[in-house]
């Protein structure tokens, strides 16, 4: 893991020997792009829960409406935007020193899957096995129905 004091936290780009063409920060873009970009997918599909009301996270299945679901819907959108201060360019930028030199990551949270009832079947028949067991569980408080095609 990187060494974590080579930049102050809250200070971003402004830490130690850091600079504007830091090669590490270069290499790690990419991938945090697609990070940002999976997030920003689906906290725009959460906003349409009658198009897509399942959410999977890495075992679970829920239903979009769900209370534990309730932060999905700030994924991937850190508090500080709501400050006009900082746009989401600069949020992307000071996430992305976190993300290379810290192995960090605070703004996108890419645990969730939020999915329409057909792409739901499919990721239940993907976790189900040829004798029907199942490497999954439905969430205890939504209790969402199995989607039609699943098992």
């Amino acid at each position: 893991m990187p060494d974590q004091t080579e930049y102050d936290y809250f200070s971003p780009n402004e830490g130690p020997d850091h600079s504007p063409d830091c090669t590490q920060c270069a290499e790690a873009r990419p991938e945090l792009e697609k990070i940002r970009d999976f997030a920003l997918a689906q906290k725009e599909r959460f906003a349409d829960q009658a198009l897509h009301p399942y959410v999977a996270g890495k075992t679970s299945l829920h239903r979009s409406n769900c209370s534990t679901m309730e932060d999905l819907a700030q994924q991937g959108r850190p508090l500080s935007w709501d400050e006009e201060a900082e746009s989401p360019a600069d949020v992307f930028e000071g996430e992305l020193l976190g993300f290379a030199h810290a192995d960090v990551l605070s703004a996108y949270r890419p645990n969730f899957t939020v999915m329409t009832a057909q792409e739901a079947a499919g990721w239940v028949r993907a976790r189900t096995g040829p004798r029907g067991g199942t490497r999954f569980r439905l969430c205890k408080v939504c209790a969402p129905d199995l989607p039609a095609g699943g098992a």
